[in-house]
């Protein structure tokens, strides 16, 4: 009764604010990567909004960093909000995005260590790993030491072709470096790891491209997005998912420096952030809730995959993003040698 009661004022409030404005916007845009997962925020995010401030919302895609600093640069912006990687946030608060007025979602019911002044959580997805159960009919790797061990696990593995929060923090793990231990990341020790397992990877540079790797049986095991696996268990791909020393990331919900709309905006945010509208999503679309306790109905390939639940957070490897921004440029140059070396 209580947390209706709280929704209730809450789209109340979201009401009064924005009828408050003295020009209510027409419209708004937001932008993600696109494709089904645009039409699912459209659809679970932008349809409540719409019924109760009557302001439409437009979806574009895909996001650029590049584009956000081109139309901030450019003092053009029309993007109203954006959902990026938190790097993205920690990196160019105050420049390419706007300080957000507090108070727009309790942090206490959201993912730590996302969110900051310029974004909020909004979805997100576990990087796990899975292995072939026909290859592996009595039982695969279990974590990541298992993974890179080539010789009790032999066959191809896919991995993400990037570094940022994943590759760098797993091949430490397999060398046995402690969770808490990780940063700052020893990024000498971690690409020497990387190195041992060059001649079985398969690299995958789309979250479809993972999905095609199950369903094809191209690799033997994979480190994939939650939300691409889905899709191949889905389609019967003999995947079976481990969660161990899996690696939570959420995205975040920005407003880009100078946007017209930015009281409409934050209850736009405010909205996307209930609860209500959180499961809905992930219903759509197979992401996890930024907001702890958020409930979807989910088939037996969702349950698979989501990692929103308390046994799997528990067992979650913690990333420090502010690190990672921090020594973002580093890390990229590091990565982009590595492969061509």
């Amino acid at each position: 009764m209580y947390r209706k009661f709280v929704s209730g004022v809450a789209a109340l409030a979201l009401i009064g604010t924005v009828s408050a404005l003295a020009q209510q916007p027409a419209s708004i845009t937001i932008v993600n990567p696109g494709g089904p997962y645009l039409e699912a925020t459209l659809e679970a995010w932008g349809k409540s909004f719409t019924e109760k401030t009557g302001i439409k919302v437009k979806g574009d895609s895909p996001q650029s960093l590049p584009k956000i600093q081109q139309m901030v640069g450019a003092k053009n912006v029309t993007w109203d909000v954006v959902e990026v990687p938190p790097v993205f946030t920690l990196r160019y608060c105050d420049t390419l995005f706007e300080k957000l007025t507090p108070g727009l979602v309790d942090p206490n019911r959201v993912n730590a260590g996302f969110g900051n002044e310029c974004g909020v959580p909004d979805a997100g997805y576990a990087n796990i790993m899975l292995y072939n159960k026909t290859k592996f009919p009595n039982g695969g790797p279990q974590n990541w030491a298992d993974f890179f061990d080539f010789k009790k696990f032999p066959g191809k593995r896919g991995l993400w072709d990037g570094a940022e929060g994943v590759n760098l923090e797993i091949a430490l793990l397999a060398d046995g470096v402690a969770p808490e231990n990780l940063y700052p990341l020893d990024l000498d020790r971690a690409f020497k790891k990387l190195s041992e397992l060059r001649p079985h990877i398969v690299f995958w540079r789309t979250g479809a491209q993972s999905t095609q790797m199950m369903e094809s049986g191209e690799v033997d095991m994979i480190m994939a997005w939650s939300s691409r696996a889905y899709p191949a268990l889905k389609n019967g791909a003999p995947f079976e998912p481990v969660w161990n020393q899996h690696i939570i990331y959420n995205n975040v919900l920005a407003i880009p420096k100078g946007a017209p709309n930015k009281q409409a905006s934050e209850a736009y945010i405010r909205n996307a952030l209930e609860d209500k509208q959180q499961a809905r999503l992930t219903e759509l679309y197979p992401v996890t809730p930024a907001l702890i306790g958020a409930n979807p109905k989910l088939d037996e390939a969702g349950m698979k995959v989501f990692a929103g639940t308390p046994e799997r957070a528990k067992s979650a490897i913690r990333l420090n993003l502010k690190w990672v921004a921090d020594h973002a440029e580093e890390i990229q140059k590091r990565w982009v040698e590595w492969l061509n070396s």
